[in-house]
């Protein structure tokens, strides 16, 4: 079931690599972009539960970043996927067709994908896709 959020979770300080789901919720890394126009950050405040905080520009040159970090936590043990958009600044084509194959990868494989935003356009690009109301 996905669900669409409007406010942040909360910050929680078991972090985990990007590049795999980890058994526990324990480690912390954060991925930086090399030219610092896209932050992923994992977070794993249970075992069955990630929350992935995406920052910066979400684009053609950036999104497979994200997608490369989203697949194996979509066909993981996890229950739970929260992308945490709040901090995004842009979002195009690209890295919304990003979140709507992770949206239907989830409902494909039984999880919960949960996407949390601020106000303004990446909310609006959201909405725009139907990603606000499917359940």
């Amino acid at each position: 079931m996905s669900t669409f959020l409007e406010s942040p979770p909360a910050k929680h300080h078991a972090r985990t690599s990007p590049g795999r789901p980890p058994a526990t919720g324990t480690a912390s890394v954060r991925s930086p972009d090399p030219g610092g126009s896209l932050r992923l950050t994992v977070i794993r405040p249970d075992p069955a539960t990630a929350v992935i905080e995406v920052g910066g520009e979400l684009v053609a040159a950036t999104a497979p970043r994200l997608a490369h970090l989203l697949g194996p936590r979509l066909t993981s043990a996890l229950r739970t996927v929260v992308i945490d958009l709040s901090a995004v600044t842009s979002l195009d084509t690209i890295g919304l067709g990003v979140l709507v194959h992770a949206w239907h990868q989830a409902a494909v494989t039984g999880r919960a994908l949960k996407l949390v935003t601020g106000p303004g356009g990446v909310k609006r690009a959201l909405e725009n896709a139907g990603l606000d109301t499917r359940a």
